[in-house]
């Protein structure tokens, strides 16, 4: 076995135009690039990713799992068929205090240090040259681009300035991971609790 690198296929498409790569996925799934805006380069390359390995298109590939007994439009089936799952649901408002505040202790126990820590070392010649990238790796994940302003002006503002944008990076985050805290209640809730067999029960504190 050789020691090249391996390289990611996906990764590789999406260096590529996203209004080409849009224009090639419409050509072998149609389906699929009528949903898929051509700045959305990573679903656009996993579609095509997913039509050069199997050699069908990614919509069929879907249709064909939505169609398996058990699966659904929100993916196949279970590995298992009567799973037992257990998730605890907080009222909304609930919820968002919980998530602020999980924020707010996340701030406390230095999370902007260590923010700033990885803007020095992994991000800072990137940004210099124009080429950082929020899509990949650790940088994707919710805490990073949130902070973008903030750290790229670190001491080139004024404090007035840094501190707006202190704030602004702060709102940010509680903002995003209130929506993404959301969007995975959604995906819970269509994709095991709409099954028959589900129980659900009820306590005073908000949770149930």
């Amino acid at each position: 076995m050789g020691t090249g690198k391996v390289v990611d296929r996906k990764v590789e498409l999406e260096k590529e135009d996203g209004h080409e790569l849009h224009k090639r996925l419409s050509q072998v799934d149609p389906e699929m690039a009528a949903k898929l805006h051509p700045h959305d380069k990573r679903k656009v390359a996993r579609s095509l990713q997913v039509f050069e390995e199997t050699g069908i298109s990614h919509s069929e590939f879907l249709h064909r799992q939505h169609a398996e007994d058990g699966g659904g439009p929100l993916g196949g089936p279970l590995r298992f068929p009567n799973p037992c799952i257990l998730w605890l649901h907080a009222d909304q408002a609930v919820l968002d205090e919980r998530l602020d505040k999980r924020v707010d202790d996340m701030l406390a126990a230095g999370l902007l240090e260590e923010l700033r820590g990885f803007h020095r070392r992994y991000n800072l010649k990137n940004i210099s040259e124009n080429s950082q990238d929020y899509q990949h790796g650790i940088f994707q994940s919710i805490g990073f681009k949130e902070f973008h302003e903030y750290l790229t002006t670190e001491g080139k503002c004024t404090p007035e300035t840094s501190n707006q944008l202190l704030k602004k990076g702060i709102e940010a985050l509680k903002q995003v991971t209130k929506r993404y805290a959301r969007k995975q209640n959604r995906w819970v809730k269509n994709r095991f609790l709409s099954r028959s067999q589900t129980y659900s029960h009820a306590s005073e504190d908000g949770i149930q």
